[in-house]
């Protein structure tokens, strides 16, 4: 079983990312106590380091990613 989580508006759900199946039947289940439910801002993808890493959770575990500084040449990062 795969939890997803996602809003519902009344008349449509919609998850809050896309899970990895085509197609299947599913449960929806309501919580007691509604949770607030704040706008889903459209994110383009700018192919920044920003928008790849925006969902990242720091598990404590690996390194940071390093700074390479700016480009001297012909570099570009």
């Amino acid at each position: 079983m795969l939890a997803v989580k996602g809003r519902y508006n009344g008349a449509t759900v919609i998850l809050d990312s896309k899970p990895p199946i085509k197609e299947c039947e599913v449960i929806v289940t309501f919580p007691d106590i509604p949770a607030p439910v704040k706008p889903i801002e459209p994110q383009l993808d700018d192919g920044s380091l920003a928008y790849l890493f925006k969902d990242y959770v720091d598990d404590g575990i690996r390194e940071p990613i390093a700074d390479f500084g700016s480009a001297v040449g012909n570099e570009q990062w």
